[in-house]
């Protein structure tokens, strides 16, 4: 009798051929308590019912082709991980497709496949209170998600490394199925060049008091196509904007504030202080010493070291093809005009995506992709040595985005 293992690989192998490389999966769509959306990727704009799952989180993240499970303080089993379409029966998760045709699925290239996910960041309008840092804000502010560092996981009072690497690439929010003009929206990320460490750790200290941390950040604007790259040990309050992240694989971080405009009472602080700032330091101050590159975080070049801008790759009838993310990253964006059909040419690396607008096909005309929400697959992978055609069958632009393996060596998990 054939095994579990034996069984999947052998519905990995149909799928291959049957799709000529392309596997599709469900949307692995993440939990959070800690911050909320704009109702793109789910209904999740209030921390209420009946937003809230049983946990009294928000479904505020995608995560793509994702090898990774979510580290939530009420964890859900394999909440994460991406289950893929097979033919022959339910959906797989990818870990155990991995285990039995990891070969097939990734290559080479499995240990350095990253953690991709889509942030659906945003929320009710709140006006800030900076506190001992300016007082109460003038104007209302859609709420980011809350000023946090990713260096690591704390092992007996001391940071084990590394932390999580990320870059951001902003996608439209004007295109279907979303049709949305956010006006101007703001990202935090860095201090502002001369803050020190004594004003960081009084912000610190008012965790769930007021909002003075958000008035130690440089303010940037989010504008679509641009993109971030986030060094490990950045003080960073990503901004109210769906955006497309690539990211080491791992879920570690250390929150130095509470959601902007919302206080905590007494008796809820010092639970979430020790759960979601501290996490396993003793106080604040070892905490800014150890998980903190001040470097990074206070450059006064900060914007010129990390902004990236879109690179063109190609451009014809069809449409185009940009770099979108960079350093030790790499992934691309596709835009494909009506009517119109571009072959993506086969490479030894695995690379996966997602449909953001539009609809059309992928590698045949049985295989239909769209938009999530449409009906038909939105999230796929093309296995290393087949090449991907896209056809535009809608009447707007299809706009996918994609991600490949990191460059370098392996990556943790």
């Amino acid at each position: 009798m054939a095994s579990l293992a034996d069984n999947v690989r052998e519905r990995v192998e149909q799928a291959l051929r049957s799709q000529e490389g392309a596997i599709f999966a469900l949307p692995a769509l993440v939990g959070r308590s800690s911050y909320t959306g704009r109702d793109v990727l789910a209904p999740n704009s209030r921390l209420a019912p009946p937003y809230q799952d049983e946990r009294g989180y928000v479904r505020v993240e995608w995560w793509i082709m994702s090898l990774t499970r979510a580290a939530n303080d009420l964890p859900r089993q394999d909440e994460g991980v991406t289950r893929l379409l097979l033919p022959g029966g339910d959906p797989v998760l990818l870990t155990q497709a991995a285990r039995s045709a990891g070969d097939l699925l990734f290559g080479r290239y499995q240990a350095r496949w990253p953690l991709t996910k889509v942030l659906d960041i945003g929320g009710e309008p709140v006006l800030p209170d900076f506190g001992p840092f300016g007082g109460r804000g003038s104007e209302a502010e859609v709420p980011p998600i809350p000023f946090h560092v990713h260096s690591g996981v704390v092992v007996d009072g001391r940071l084990r490394g590394p932390g999580k690497l990320e870059a951001y690439f902003f996608p439209p929010v004007d295109v279907p199925p979303y049709n949305r003009q956010l006006g101007r929206v703001i990202t935090r990320l860095g201090v502002r060049p001369g803050v020190t460490f004594d004003q960081v750790l009084a912000a610190t200290r008012e965790f769930g008091v007021s909002d003075a941390m958000y008035a130690l950040g440089n303010v940037f604007e989010v504008r679509p196509y641009d993109g971030w790259t986030i060094r490990p040990g950045t003080l960073h309050a990503p901004g109210p904007a769906p955006t497309f992240e690539i990211q080491l694989p791992q879920d570690d971080y250390h929150y130095v504030a509470w959601r902007l405009g919302t206080r905590l009472a007494p008796s809820e602080r010092e639970h979430h202080r020790r759960q979601s700032l501290l996490r396993g330091f003793h106080d604040e101050a070892q905490l800014l010493r150890q998980a903190v590159d001040w470097e990074v975080s206070t450059a006064p070049d900060f914007e010129a070291r990390h902004r990236r801008k879109p690179v063109l790759l190609e451009e014809g009838r069809w449409g185009r093809r940009l770099r979108i993310f960079f350093d030790e990253f790499y992934g691309e964006a596709l835009e494909i005009r009506p009517g119109q059909r571009y072959r993506w040419p086969a490479t030894d690396r695995p690379r996966a995506g997602i449909v953001w607008s539009g609809e059309g096909t992928l590698n045949g005309p049985a295989h239909r992709i769209a938009a999530a929400g449409d009906g038909a697959p939105a999230e796929f992978l093309i296995a290393p040595g087949h090449e991907g055609i896209f056809t535009n069958e809608g009447t707007t632009d299809l706009l996918v985005y994609t991600v490949f393996p990191m460059e370098g060596e392996a990556v943790p998990r």
